[in-house]
């Protein structure tokens, strides 16, 4: 039994499936839930420097980032969670 702080490796452990990446299969289930082509579509952004993200189409509704999720970034993602979790909260009462 995996605990709290570590990702539960087992094989009859609920996992996301992994996504596709490609815009055009995205586009495809997109519209196919109901979403007009026009309103909205998946693109590909090859970079973060200036001249690639101009080349994204405007305006942009949301970024899809999509990473391999390796044991080391689950535990470390654990391992924030409960650092969050021990943080004291602080209100603000105006």
């Amino acid at each position: 039994m995996a605990s709290a702080s570590t990702p539960d490796e087992s094989p009859s452990a609920k996992r996301w499936l992994p996504l596709e990446a490609n815009p055009e299969i995205m586009n495809q289930f997109l519209w196919g839930l109901g979403l007009p082509p026009d309103e909205a579509e998946f693109g590909d952004v090859y970079g973060l420097d200036e001249e690639l993200l101009a080349m994204v189409p405007k305006p942009v509704l949301a970024v899809l980032f999509l990473f391999p999720l390796t044991n080391k970034v689950e535990a470390e993602r654990m391992s924030e969670e409960d650092n969050v979790k021990r943080s004291p909260v602080i209100k603000c009462i105006s």
